[in-house]
């Protein structure tokens, strides 16, 4: 018979303050890739080329915090082996690292096509991106806000934001073609228009997407357990002809 007791298993201390630290990183990823992403817009907007160039300038950061968020989490993952919600927890920063750094690349890809033929661009079609623009600004505000406060009711409250985005995005797809078959000199600044119109819609979905992650976190449920999808159709079948006889 051993005397000698086992040992005692180790207490693991400092989960929270490290998930804490983690997700902290996470936020302020988030904030460097939203100032991309808004500042992408204002110089594609007001076609300045020196703005533009102050976004692309700082892709170089944004791959750096993509990198150094990646290295965190696998490091606690591997040195803290943790269960239930901070397994979930970091399980899920991974993937919203992923997302944020998207936000981030959209917004760059968005100076990359700056023009300075804004004035090709009609009123109405500066609207609808302006008009995204606000939403979407608003979306990623409240996923990292989501993700900060641990909030997973203001995280649902994105899905529903979204479709808004995507009706918006289908109206704009609609008013740029229309527009490009009239005034086909102003292609170069249409053609950027159609393109940031869907850098929008892509950003309002990741987004949607660290909401989902957040939630995950938060309660272990998946998006399909508390949002199904509704059936997807081609765009062309939502949008009714003009004769009338279209499918709406």
């Amino acid at each position: 018979m051993n005397d000698n007791p086992p040992p005692a298993p180790k207490i693991r201390v400092g989960y929270d303050l490290e998930i804490r630290h983690l997700k902290q990183r996470a936020v302020e990823m988030g904030e460097w890739a939203f100032e991309m992403f808004h500042d992408g817009w204002k110089a594609f907007e007001a076609g300045d080329l020196e703005a533009a160039q102050k976004v692309l300038d700082r892709d170089t950061q944004l791959d750096r915090n993509d990198e150094d968020m990646e290295h965190a989490v696998i490091s606690f993952l591997v040195l803290r082996q943790p269960t239930a919600i901070d397994l979930r927890t970091a399980a899920a920063l991974l993937k919203i690292t992923t997302h944020l750094d998207r936000i981030g690349r959209l917004g760059f890809d968005m100076a990359r096509i700056t023009t300075t033929d804004i004035a090709d661009e009609p009123d109405d079609i500066r609207h609808i991106l302006q008009r995204m623009d606000t939403i979407v600004e608003d979306m990623v505000h409240q996923a990292i806000e989501a993700l900060a406060s641990d909030r997973a009711e203001l995280a649902r409250e994105l899905f529903r934001r979204d479709d808004e985005v995507d009706q918006l995005h289908r109206e704009a797809n609609r008013r740029i073609v229309d527009q490009l078959v009239k005034t086909p000199s102003a292609a170069q600044r249409l053609s950027a228009d159609l393109l940031v119109a869907r850098h929008f819609e892509r950003i309002a979905d990741n987004a949607c997407k660290i909401g989902e992650k957040t939630i995950y976190a938060l309660t272990g449920q998946r998006r399909s357990e508390y949002l199904p999808r509704h059936p997807f159709v081609p765009y062309v079948l939502e949008t009714p002809r003009r004769n009338g006889r279209g499918r709406k």
